[in-house]
């Protein structure tokens, strides 16, 4: 990491910290600004050489100036930055160091027993699959230190820093107390209350734990972001190839299914949904089964078709279907879309109605998050989330809305960064450059029918890119 990318990365974390719950209001949320086009350039031959998605708008390299001749120096707001921040490893102990300090923060404290926190495992990476409690603290000044328990300390050889071990449970709790001693505070997976269910990793149990060496505890979710939500260049080439393969995969499966129905055969959601999963496999995707619902399936935000529990697809019927995946690689980010087809050569006219309000609703979110990038001010998930739903409350149809708008995306479907949520929970997280989420609302008929838009979406210095195509209106899948 540069030293002026690593820069930029404290202005954005020290300004978010200091704004504490983002502004209200802002423009944008009650008109649809034209959207983003999605990357163009890929192939029309679902098995020809994919080609990574381009970049939408020139991206300063790291290092240089954005603008030659002018002098290099740290923006004064959070979404100007010099290029779009790296992916943070916890092993660039400078730049963690940094984002700790601007925090006014002791260290961080990564923790985990059983695999109960996913986020320390996977930023941590220790080999096998230790039983026992283990922390590993990235201290605001010095070296790091594991504290792991004996037998299993040669899980964590590779990790940078110095080892300390224990035995017992006795043991473990004085060598915490050694190691927290005189840290202040520190931050780890923890959401006042359970606000973040994302961040929210460690039992209320190790948290007494902790808070009885004298330390005081603060959450990790700015941390989080830039170590594991963030996706940097890699992860964005990555998802590129990811939403390329489930657009060519949604249209090729459109394209089986009706010649299948055309020839008189009977296609259930779960043949289809087998279907596309072979063709994941193929091109190298690994994710969650995909979510085809059909008639009255649709109505149901959360079904997803199993061999015992699945329905036929009927002429006439609505469709919706939800893909989501990765590459099957270290760096993979997942992508997500969820399109609407009608099974008939027409499409009816509730679900139309419908489906035109959940476009608008997307297409406000969307706008929302530019116009706030573009006044450079920070903007929550919670406040997009809210954004959709008044474009609802205003066109009646706020007793259909059954989900949040949005949901972020990394190397985990439902990834560490901000949500687009005020309605499980408020997500407060201030949206991140260089992390990338799902903006997907929907509206549903309780035993009729539900309908459902979601794109995948990055955020960049310059607003929202759009990685997945846009749906406009319901998509018949048989000609007229």
């Amino acid at each position: 990491m540069s030293v002026r990318t690593a820069a930029a990365l404290l202005v954005i974390v020290a300004f978010a910290g200091s704004a504490g719950a983002a502004p209200k209001g802002g423009k944008g949320s009650g008109k649809a600004r034209p959207k983003p086009v999605p990357a163009a350039g890929m192939p029309d031959d679902p098995y020809a050489p994919v080609v990574p998605p381009p970049v939408v708008a020139p991206v300063p390299t790291p290092g240089h100036d954005a603008h030659p001749g002018k002098p290099s120096q740290v923006p004064d707001d959070p979404y100007v930055v010099a290029a779009i921040p790296p992916r943070l490893a916890i092993t660039d102990l400078p730049a963690v160091q940094g984002l700790l300090a601007v925090q006014h923060l002791g260290g961080w404290l990564l923790c985990d027993r059983e695999g109960e926190n996913p986020i320390a495992r996977r930023l941590v990476a220790p080999i096998g699959n230790p039983s026992h409690v283990w922390f590993y603290l990235l201290p605001a000044k010095g070296a790091p230190v594991k504290l792991v328990y004996a037998a299993e300390q040669h899980d964590f050889d590779h990790v940078a820093g110095s080892v300390i071990t224990y035995t017992g449970h006795k043991d473990m709790a004085k060598q915490l107390a050694a190691l927290l001693k005189g840290r202040g505070t520190v931050a780890v997976e923890y959401s006042v209350r359970a606000a973040v269910p994302a961040v929210s990793r460690v039992d209320a149990g190790t948290i007494e734990l902790i808070r009885a060496t004298g330390v005081k505890i603060a959450s990790s979710s700015n941390l989080v972001q830039y170590a594991k939500a963030t996706w940097g260049d890699a992860g964005r080439t990555a998802h590129g190839l990811a939403a390329h393969h489930l657009e060519a995969l949604k249209v090729e499966a459109m394209a089986w299914l009706a010649a299948q129905l055309q020839q008189g055969g009977k296609i259930s959601e779960y043949d289809l949904q087998q279907h596309i999963v072979r063709g994941m496999t193929t091109r190298g995707l690994v994710g969650p089964p995909p979510a085809i619902a059909t008639g009255a399936n649709t109505a149901d935000p959360f079904y997803v078709p199993t061999v015992a529990r699945t329905q036929v697809i009927a002429r006439g019927d609505l469709l919706v279907v939800g893909l989501a995946g990765k590459l099957a690689r270290p760096d993979g980010i997942y992508a997500a879309l969820t399109w609407v087809i009608a099974v008939d050569a027409a499409v009816q006219p509730d679900a139309a109605q419908a489906f035109a309000a959940v476009k608008a609703a997307r297409d406000a979110a969307i706008a929302t998050i530019t116009d706030r990038v573009k006044q450079g001010r920070p903007i929550s998930g919670a406040e997009v989330d809210r954004a959709a739903r008044a474009y609802f409350k205003k066109a009646g149809f706020s007793d259909r809305v059954l989900h949040r708008t949005g949901h972020s995306l990394d190397d985990d479907l439902n990834g560490s960064g901000a949500d687009l949520d005020d309605y499980d929970v408020q997500d407060t997280r201030i949206l991140t450059v260089g992390t990338g989420f799902t903006i997907g609302p929907g509206l549903y008929a309780a035993s009729a029918f539900g309908v459902r838009t979601e794109v995948s979406a990055f955020l960049t210095p310059g607003g929202v890119e759009l990685s997945t195509a846009t749906q406009d209106a319901i998509e018949p899948l048989f000609a007229k």
